[in-house]
């Protein structure tokens, strides 16, 4: 792992991160704002935690939408996908 963190300290603060009441609001509600979908940007770069994220601004068909992969080890992956506006996102149906 580079910068010498211990796989242990990494699974501590992601299980952290995961169980946070900000994560599980932000992932349970149906619109969320940018600025606290890049809270959650900023704590994982801040904890170092691997992630991906593919974002569509939207159309005339589909509301604006980003997902989240975040990498918990090499086989293991979880998904979130976040509406910023009401309606059928390119990463899921309707909301």
């Amino acid at each position: 792992m580079r910068g010498g963190c211990s796989m242990d300290g990494i699974d501590k603060e992601l299980l952290t991160i995961l169980t946070s009441q900000t994560l599980s609001n932000l992932a349970s509600s149906k619109n969320i704002k940018i600025a606290e979908f890049d809270a959650i940007i900023a704590i994982l770069l801040k904890t170092r935690i691997a992630f991906d994220v593919e974002y569509s601004p939207g159309t005339r068909r589909l509301a604006e939408s980003a997902l989240l992969r975040i990498y918990i080890n090499p086989t293991t992956t979880l998904n979130f996908t976040f509406s910023f506006q009401s309606g059928s996102s390119l990463f899921g149906g309707p909301i």
